[in-house]
Parts: structure tokens; sequence; C-alpha cells
């Protein structure tokens, strides 16, 4: 831990920029691409014992309902994709939960 310093938010963006010169990383211009029809499906499992479920099924949660929450969280997530992947561009998002 001897090893780790604060950096300022100016430092971060001098940093980023070196490491993206040097390893020629690029931004493309995308603006005259075609817009093109992308899905994305996500799924995933969560193991809880029977007081746990049904509690979940029947909306008992002490804190809300997780399943709505992970939609939620999933929707989130999709919006900050191109904040959160190096060199991602923002796209748009039409999105439907089921």
């Amino acid at each position: 831990m001897k090893n780790l310093k604060i950096i300022n938010q100016e430092d971060l963006k001098d940093w980023a920029k070196e490491i993206f010169k040097k390893n020629s990383f690029n931004m493309v211009d995308v603006s005259s691409k075609k817009e093109t029809f992308r899905r994305a499906l996500a799924s995933g499992k969560i193991y809880v014992g029977k007081e746990v479920f049904d509690l979940i099924k029947n909306k008992k949660m002490p804190k809300g309902d997780p399943i709505t929450l992970a939609e939620v969280s999933a929707v989130l997530g999709v919006k900050k994709t191109s904040e959160l992947i190096p060199l991602c561009h923002p796209l748009p998002n039409r999105s439907y939960c089921d």
C-alpha cells in the first residue's frame, strides 16, 4: 500500500491521454454509419433458501422487490455503458424490460 498516491482529475486525464497515445487507441467517427438494430439479452441466477424465495415471490422482502431492482439496475447499466467501457460510443437506448 506504500506505492498508492492520490491524484486529481487533471492528472487522471493526462494519464489517460498518455496511455491512448502510447498504445495508438483512437475514437472513430461513426456519425456516418447507418443505424443498426441490436438486441441484447441478459439473464442471471440467484440461489436462495425456501424462506427467502417465498419472500421474493410474495414481494415481502424488507428492502423491496429485488427483481424490480435488478431490472432498473440493468437499464441504468445500459445507459452508462459508454462511460464504463473505453472507446465505446453512446448508443440510443430503447429498452424494454419483460
